[in-house]
């Protein structure tokens, strides 16, 4: 017979039990996700599947479009040589169906390239780009018009969605490099990589900036790109290195509104730059580059000039971005202040 004493112990424990039931079934929220990855999609909880998923892109003219990945890409279809080299990089290169355009710049991963199925080295025709069954495009944003691959919405209609990149018109920034690595890996479901990488660059840039914050000095910097025998002066928006160069405590040099002017002689030496650097493209000679501007008699009163002070980089790194942004950003330093590195 149960007392009044045995029946409070026994309630007692019933109220226990179910507290402990329902504490074991809570489940830890997910923490917010970046602002600038990928949406996740409805049915996508970032915690059930990582497709579809949902990202933001840009066509070339700069307007924002929604791109949905239902599944894991595996027939890639690359139109430009560097995204085929991130996705070497990273492990990836057996999803690509076929490779286009071709920039002939240096490279480290010139054999890999070499063994890629090559469609073409100048725009692929959008026939032999639906030949391939792809699942996915990746290229540059200027791919996407009318009279080269066709724009985003050809593929799109026909059920292909694309990661576009690398896009001028929007401004190249060290940021927005960075943003198509992550994108990258989100679209490939490898973000594990392509974070790392992200970080580790972010990591050793922030160490040079430290050290050459030590110096008040700020070299004037001009950057020059060659085309033949005609120098043109590239915008901030059009490059990545104005930022390094600002990173390690120079001055870039704003020539003009223009992203892209002419230089002569004369326009040099109104602005008389202490450093010169010159983008190399196309295996070019560095050398008779260098000598090209220290040779020639118009500018032997410019102050990089009369200082022996102009070096080549290579362009696509410089401009563009590539996996060996810290190198370019190391050799930068030591270029604009070499009084900081001495001994190494």
């Amino acid at each position: 017979m149960f007392t009044k004493k045995n029946v409070a112990i026994f309630m007692t424990m019933i109220l226990c039990l179910i507290m402990l039931s329902a504490c074991s079934q809570k489940t830890v929220e997910p923490k917010a996700s970046n602002q600038n990855r990928p949406e996740a999609t409805e049915g996508n909880s970032m915690g059930k599947s990582h497709y579809p998923l949902t990202l933001t892109i840009y066509d070339d003219a700069g307007t924002e479009m929604k791109q949905t990945i239902e599944k894991e890409p595996q027939r890639i279809v690359v139109i430009g040589q560097g995204f085929a080299e991130w996705m070497i990089a990273f492990g990836e290169e057996k999803r690509i169906v076929g490779l286009a355009y071709l920039d002939k710049s240096f490279s480290e991963y010139e054999e890999q390239i070499k063994k890629l199925p090559i469609m073409t080295d100048m725009w692929p025709s959008k026939e032999a780009i639906l030949e391939l069954q792809p699942d996915l495009i990746i290229s540059m944003s200027s791919a996407f018009q009318k009279e080269r691959i066709g724009d985003i919405s050809f593929w799109n209609k026909r059920g292909i969605p694309v990661l576009a990149g690398i896009n001028y018109t929007t401004g190249r920034t060290i940021d927005s490099f960075f943003e198509d690595i992550m994108n990258l890996g989100s679209v490939l479901n490898i973000e594990e990589k392509t974070n790392a990488f992200v970080e580790k660059q972010k990591e050793q840039i922030s160490e040079i900036q430290k050290k050459t914050s030590q110096t008040k000095d700020k070299p004037k910097v001009l950057l020059l790109g060659t085309s033949g025998e005609t120098t043109y002066y590239y915008g901030p928006s059009l490059c990545l290195i104005d930022e390094i160069i600002e990173g390690v405590g120079g001055e870039y040099i704003k020539v003009s509104k223009e992203t892209y002017v002419e230089m002569s002689e004369e326009s040099i030496l109104s602005v008389n730059p202490d450093k010169i650097i010159i983008t190399g493209f196309q295996k070019s000679d560095s050398e008779a580059l260098i000598n090209k501007y220290l040779l020639n008699p118009k500018l032997k009163n410019a102050t990089a000039i009369k200082t022996g002070n102009v070096k080549v980089v290579e362009y696509t790194t410089a401009v563009r971005g590539s996996l060996g942004l810290t190198d370019l950003y190391n050799d930068v330093a030591k270029y604009v202040h070499p009084e900081l590195f001495k001994g190494e």
